[in-house]
């Protein structure tokens, strides 16, 4: 049950711990978000791509928690990125739609716990970190580098199977996507993560072999030739694929008559019941986000118009249906511009298939 850190040779000081750093959108059409806060005024990110000239770089190297995201191995699960807890809020300007997400490491006026790291109702309170798969789960539901995801399984059977690994470990939740989500966003300030990151996505065939970013010498970008070239390649902060090769699964969460249900305490997760009801997400692609407080979950934004498209607004496509309980995140190896971090979508509970994939989280 150990786990070992490997630190990555790039990190060139010690993480700073404090400010405050943010990212508003103003609701129109562009995918750009404003830096506000201690953010204001930093460099807009340049990712790895293969044959680059310089050097790859984010001014968030060395700001905590996005320097705390780090790789290591766990003997049950296989390789490990931690994500250490921070404080977030969300704030919405009710007449433009504007967005704001700040984020802090200590708990200031009107900020809550990150997510993935709340108190889940399960005897833990806060957690000061929690661990998602590098890769997709593979052979034998771990992380594991050199073999194609497992796939054609459903949400509840691989949601049995990761969690017989071990005691801490699920299947990676809602509340974990939407803290990377949060964290993208203050980092890069911009909706579009294929054209800031890369295409991704895959071969437009099958899935493939994973570890296709174990080489990169960075711990975002592309091993393809330019950020526009589809194919394998992408991680964001050390997470191999999250819109390439396989879709993930996505627990704690589903949909019914009610709109989205949240589910927090993992020993919980369903297909169908337990959640707390959010609101009723559009479907399309998303031109407009609403902030969702509900007493018991988190504060979070669910899309409330979808006059979007691939580059326009939040470019990636939400579907919402109330008969297709099983939400998937992510990107497949079908080449898509609408597949990216953002991309939501559902499937019956009963549904299999070769594109669909999963990814774990250990909460220690």
């Amino acid at each position: 049950m150990a786990i070992y850190i490997i630190k990555p040779w790039y990190k060139k000081a010690a993480p700073s711990s404090g400010g405050i750093y943010g990212a508003e959108w103003d609701g129109s059409s562009t995918t750009l978000w404003t830096r506000t806060d201690d953010a204001v005024g930093l460099a807009t990110p340049n990712p790895y791509y293969a044959g680059m000239s310089g050097t790859p770089s984010s001014p968030f190297d060395d700001i905590m928690p996005w320097s705390g995201m780090v790789v290591s191995e766990d003997s049950e699960a296989g390789t490990l990125v931690s994500i250490p807890k921070f404080y977030y809020k969300l704030s919405q300007n009710s007449s433009t739609m504007s967005l704001k997400i700040q984020i802090s490491m200590t708990q200031e006026d009107g900020f809550v716990c990150s997510p993935a790291h709340m108190d889940r109702g399960d005897g833990k309170g806060e957690r000061d970190v929690v661990y998602v798969g590098r890769y997709h789960c593979g052979t034998g539901y771990k992380s594991v580098t050199g073999v194609t995801p497992m796939a054609n399984v459903t949400r509840s059977n691989f949601r049995t199977a990761i969690h017989n690994l071990g005691s801490t470990i699920w299947m990676m939740d809602f509340a974990t996507r939407f803290t990377i989500w949060l964290l993208y966003i203050v980092e890069f300030a911009n909706w579009n993560s294929q054209d800031c990151i890369g295409y991704g996505c895959g071969n437009n065939s099958a899935a493939q072999a994973m570890g296709y970013t174990d080489s990169m010498p960075y711990h975002t970008g592309t091993t393809q030739s330019s950020r526009t070239t589809y194919g394998l390649g992408t991680q964001y902060r050390h997470i191999e694929g999250l819109w390439d090769n396989v879709y993930d699964w996505i627990d704690g969460c589903y949909y019914d008559s009610s709109g989205l249900n949240i589910i927090l305490n993992p020993a919980n997760f369903s297909d169908s019941s337990g959640g707390i009801a959010v609101g009723v997400p559009t479907s399309g692609y998303p031109s407009q986000f609403t902030l969702k407080e509900v007493n018991g979950t988190y504060p979070l934004i669910i899309p409330t118009a979808s006059n979007g498209s691939d580059s326009t607004f939040s470019c990636d496509y939400w579907s919402f249906f109330a008969s297709s309980p099983c939400l998937f995140v992510g990107g497949n190896y079908g080449q898509n511009l609408s597949r990216g971090l953002f991309f939501v979508n559902r499937y019956g509970a009963s549904v299999a298939g070769a594109s669909l994939g999963s990814r774990f989280l250990k909460l220690p």
